[in-house]
């Protein structure tokens, strides 16, 4: 009988256990977000590492997927008009919305408003912006070295070559770069914060992207 009772008792203990924890999980489901890019290959690529991970950790959990990535080939003036409309047809309990893009040869006002439009956008959802000046391949490099100066983006991919077989569009992006996650964080945020209050435009080189991937993280 001790035995049996012995026996019982620890499997309560395990079922309370998994309890707490499922209690955990629920209580810290990532948000519903929608993550709209530019750039339909690069950008999409990496940021679907972190979402598909997410996705599947909480699966069990959640009727659906709590992160859509989503690539455009829009320009930065109606990147924000765009996700609007299309967060409300594929994805209307998205309560945050990312816009992942580059400078890259777009105007400069172009560049600046779309991060005051976006910051400044007052309805049922939060718009996040996550932009690079002047393309992503500046975070990839941060992963690896510090950034000061402006070299181009031609002389990033150079760069990048040096630490492993880079190519534009790389599908594997994300497990390339991800051990390096935290280097590239604490060195965007200092290059960021170089600038003072410049505009996004004057900010150069810089990115935001370290935002979206840190609130990623968390759900890791």
């Amino acid at each position: 009988m001790s035995l049996k009772s012995k026996k019982a008792s620890d499997q309560r203990k395990i079922n309370e256990k998994m309890q707490r924890r499922k209690k955990e999980l629920l209580d810290d489901l990532p948000l519903f977000t929608y993550i709209i890019c530019e750039g339909v290959k690069t950008e999409p690529n990496y940021i679907s590492g972190f979402a598909n991970l997410i996705n599947n950790k909480y699966r069990d959990m959640s009727s659906g997927k709590r992160i859509i990535v989503k690539g455009t080939g829009m320009n930065t003036r109606s990147l924000l008009s765009y996700a609007r409309k299309q967060v409300d047809k594929e994805f209307p309990q998205a309560t945050v919305v990312w816009l992942v893009y580059d400078k890259d040869d777009f105007p400069y006002d172009d560049f600046d408003n779309t991060q005051f439009s976006a910051e400044t956008r007052r309805d049922a959802r939060q718009y996040k912006v996550a932009w690079s000046n002047e393309c992503i391949e500046l975070w990839f490099v941060l992963h690896f070295r510090e950034i000061a100066a402006n070299t181009g983006r031609d002389q990033y991919r150079q760069i990048l070559k040096q630490y492993f077989n880079y190519e534009k569009n790389q599908s594997d992006i994300y497990d390339v770069l991800k051990d390096n996650s935290t280097l590239a964080i604490q060195r965007a945020k200092r290059l960021y914060a170089s600038y003072g209050d410049l505009p996004p435009s004057q900010r150069f080189p810089a990115t935001r992207v370290f935002e979206i991937v840190e609130e990623l993280q968390q759900y890791l």
